[in-house]
């Protein structure tokens, strides 16, 4: 009797982890582009450079009137880019791209631009080669200090949790990471702290391993590494700032361009959007998020996740 054939799976392709693998694979990237730039002579903003995949995609674009001001805290990003760009930078005065090692917030105080910008941009979330960086404390699978800031500036995770209450971690653990055991972890937390100061992702990582049950493990370290990191960046504080100071920076038709990949960032987006369509300021260019396809999500993992919001300043 014949062997019954096993049904046909595709297998997926994680480009992330091929050699040729740049710096970040950039999500939804002609689609958010192709909403993103509706003038080939237009001011954008990309608010979150990592490699400068989206940057390149909307200089790609433009003509030689147009420029794209990019914007990362992390000066490993825009060292890469420098690089990457560099012909381009070589132009001097007539380079269409500008690299701003600042936060993204920022773009909503560029004097030059204000009232002529054509859209902005905002790729969310940390860079593969920020967790791929083992020293920079972003990952549980590598021990190193704990850091987990963007940039240079403000307070580290290792001050955040030697430094916080316990009330005052438990509430970011259940906020930024809907964690089910945030209480018992800011406990534990708190009892850790008090024998030695917590140094090192992997101290972070033995608690959570010492409170949880076993099953619960991977899931819990992806969701208390990710408050902690958030807290530290002010990550949603900084997102709603952004969208609600940005319109007058955008000229008529300028659009809001936003991906997100957790439900904490996309309730922000959703919820600012919406208020500025109904106090006039926008229109939504999409009434649904765009989502990935499956051949992008069998090459990227990461734009399983990934939602795509627009508006139009009105």
């Amino acid at each position: 009797m014949a062997k019954k054939k096993k049904p046909h799976s595709r297998k997926r392709i994680d480009k992330s982890q091929q050699v040729d693998y740049d710096y970040h694979l950039p999500v939804l990237k002609t689609e958010s582009c192709d909403l993103l730039v509706q003038s080939i002579s237009g001011k954008y903003l990309d608010g979150t450079l990592g490699g400068g995949g989206h940057s390149e995609e909307i200089l790609k674009r433009l003509d030689q009137r147009g420029r794209v001001y990019s914007f990362d805290e992390d000066i490993a990003a825009i060292e890469h880019c420098r690089d990457k760009f560099a012909e381009e930078l070589h132009k001097g005065e007539a380079s269409r791209i500008v690299l701003l090692n600042q936060n993204f917030s920022e773009a909503c105080s560029i004097k030059e631009i204000r009232g002529e910008a054509n859209g902005l941009l905002l790729d969310l979330g940390v860079s593969s080669r920020q967790l791929d960086d083992s020293h920079r404390g972003f990952t549980y699978r590598a021990n190193t200090h704990l850091d987990m800031r963007f940039g240079s500036q403000g307070r580290t995770a290792k001050e955040l949790l030697n430094e916080a209450k316990e009330e005052e971690l438990e509430h970011l653990l259940r906020h930024y990471g809907e964690e089910p055991f945030a209480q018992s972890i800011a406990r534990r937390i708190g009892e850790k702290r008090r024998a030695f100061p917590l140094e090192f992702t992997y101290d972070l990582r033995l608690i959570v391993e010492e409170t949880v049950p076993k099953k619960n493990l991977y899931p819990t370290l992806s969701r208390v590494f990710q408050a902690i990191r958030i807290a530290v960046n002010d990550e949603l504080g900084v997102l709603q700032y952004t969208l609600e100071n940005i319109v007058p920076n955008l000229a008529p038709g300028g659009r809001i361009v936003v991906i997100s990949y957790h439900s904490l960032e996309d309730r922000i987006v959703k919820n600012t959007f919406r208020n500025l369509c109904q106090t006039g300021a926008t229109k939504s260019i999409t009434p649904k998020p765009i989502t990935a396809g499956k051949r992008e999500i069998l090459e990227n993992p990461r734009a399983r996740s990934a939602k795509l919001r627009v508006v139009e300043k009105v």
